[in-house]
């Protein structure tokens, strides 16, 4: 369904991502793991269009998405929510809901199946997100990015900032999205769960991937020592 080939994004003279290459099929689970700086939220949004790509490819159900809008992706059925929820805090929690469906595609998902899976949020339905907590917040830019039916969501530090028990309860909400087969590839800093939600773990260290497995077969220490550069400083060792 996502595929990036040999992907490089800049910042000036800076390589944040560098020939990233990876495949997700239809209905995966896919975390993107890493320590801050290593290229993650870079290579997300790179994905969904919202920064420039230096060179490489993205295409989406097989399609050359490289060089179109973020909105004409959105078309397509991929959709980002992104790290800090980028609400409008003015805005009630409908109509932020509201703006996800400015780019609308067939689908099930309405606002009323939007509170069916975040029932946190039915009393807050007309309250301003700015007067909402991290949880509720998050949960509304999910829903925002669920009105416009993707077929993948992209969703960047999604427990960033909130607490164990508001993180448990917007990844059960989630759980419903990965039953209805809705294909997900996310930003997660807890390494547990990111094993245990997950079918695949990438790790990227520096700006590249340094593992790509199944879940199923990846103990804890092998994505540890990914995580760290240990495997790669062992190898620099070994050589010298």
């Amino acid at each position: 369904m996502l595929s990036v080939s040999n992907l490089d994004v800049r910042y000036g003279q800076f390589r944040a991502v560098q020939g990233v290459s990876m495949n997700i099929d239809q209905g995966d689970i896919v975390s993107l793991i890493g320590a801050n700086g290593a290229g993650k939220s870079t290579l997300l949004r790179a994905i969904a269009g919202a920064l420039p790509i230096h060179s490489g490819r993205v295409s989406f159900k097989q399609h050359d998405v490289t060089t179109t809008s973020s909105s004409a992706r959105v078309k397509q059925g991929l959709s980002l929510v992104p790290e800090g929820r980028r609400l409008f805090a003015d805005m009630t929690v409908e109509e932020n809901l509201l703006l996800g469906t400015t780019v609308k595609r067939s689908g099930d998902w309405s606002i009323e199946r939007i509170f069916a899976t975040f029932p946190n949020l039915v009393k807050r339905r007309h309250a301003k997100t700015g007067n909402l907590s991290g949880g509720e917040q998050q949960a509304t830019a999910i829903g925002r990015a669920l009105m416009s039916n993707p077929d993948c969501l992209i969703l960047d530090e999604v427990s960033l900032g909130l607490s164990p028990l508001v993180v448990d309860q917007v990844y059960a909400s989630i759980d419903s999205l990965k039953d209805a087969g809705t294909t997900i590839l996310l930003v997660e800093q807890d390494l547990e769960r990111a094993i245990r939600f997950s079918h695949r773990a990438i790790c990227m260290l520096e700006g590249k991937i340094v593992l790509d497995k199944l879940t199923s077969d990846t103990n804890k220490e092998e994505i540890t020592h990914a995580y760290f550069g240990l495997q790669q400083s062992k190898h620099q060792e070994a050589s010298q």
